[in-house]
């Protein structure tokens, strides 16, 4: 067995939430001698497809993926899709609708993709429940968490000893997903003090965040997994949220915090990579 691994952008190309999480499971099936090729999915073609039904297709975020390629794929092949979001929907995004259930199949997108998967792997029980509700396939399954690397976390722990001083945080960012004007507006009309931070990589980030007793933060979106939720918890930052949009906040190990966490979330991580291998055996 060999895997192809499609996703439209990896870490080394653009650094976002989902890049990095995807950066880990391609470690994990290169250290396992499992990866054919790691290839984003606007350079796949009808005839690399038809040239690698032989293969197991692991396939991430697929916005570039061309159509012709998706039909191919699910008539020819074995394949999972990752889901970081909500690719059933043409905007990706189900918070206009009541409960997040789209009222009708005119609403949906890539029905028949997901219904030919080996299984839609979701990245929380939240997300997974939104796919549940809109798409009622059977093939439809969760982990419970993202992923960091073990450098990633031997880093966090390094840091949630820091002495915290006492004040709330809210992320600088020009990215309207960040929702930084919103969250400061929050903040504003309840009287919250409140620090911006931002930082020109991850690792600084994280060093700066570290610090601060609370981070504040707003999403526009139903958040199967936000990392930064649990990168706060792990270095024993309070996390101040919208409970209804933030998947991780209803999974049974988001009271924990510090050590206790980056431990959790290690178990959780190795269990999930040995789930998704399974999956394409």
């Amino acid at each position: 067995m060999k895997i192809i691994f499609l996703q439209d952008l990896f870490a080394h190309q653009h650094l976002g939430g989902g890049e990095l999480h995807d950066a880990v499971v391609v470690e994990y099936f290169k250290r396992r001698g499992l990866l054919y090729e790691a290839k984003n999915t606007y350079d796949v073609t009808a005839d690399y497809v038809l040239d690698n039904i032989d293969k197991v297709w692991f396939i991430s975020n697929f916005v570039a993926l061309k159509n012709v390629c998706k039909a191919l794929l699910a008539n020819y092949c074995k394949y999972i899709i990752y889901e970081h979001d909500y690719k059933f929907l043409k905007n990706r995004n189900p918070i206009e609708y009541p409960n997040f259930v789209a009222p009708d199949e005119t609403h949906k997108y890539n029905f028949s993709f997901y219904q030919n998967a080996e299984a839609v792997m979701c990245l929380s029980k939240f997300h997974r429940k939104i796919f549940d509700d809109n798409l009622g396939l059977s093939n439809i399954d969760n982990i419970n968490c993202s992923m960091w690397s073990d450098s990633d976390l031997e880093l966090m722990q390094d840091l949630n000893s820091f002495a915290k001083n006492g004040k709330n945080a809210i992320i600088e960012s020009p990215n309207p997903i960040k929702k930084t004007a919103e969250t400061v507006a929050f903040c504003q009309k309840q009287n919250i003090p409140f620090e911006l931070i931002r930082a020109d990589d991850h690792h600084t980030f994280l060093k700066i965040l570290a610090q601060y007793q609370r981070l504040i933060f707003q999403s526009g979106h139903p958040e199967p997994t936000p990392r930064i939720a649990v990168e706060a918890k792990m270095l024993n930052c309070d996390f101040m949220s919208q409970k209804n949009l933030i998947g991780v906040a209803h999974e049974d190990w988001f009271h924990l915090n510090g050590k206790a966490l980056i431990e959790e979330i290690r178990a959780m991580r190795d269990s999930a990579c040995l789930k998704l291998e399974n999956l394409l055996l």
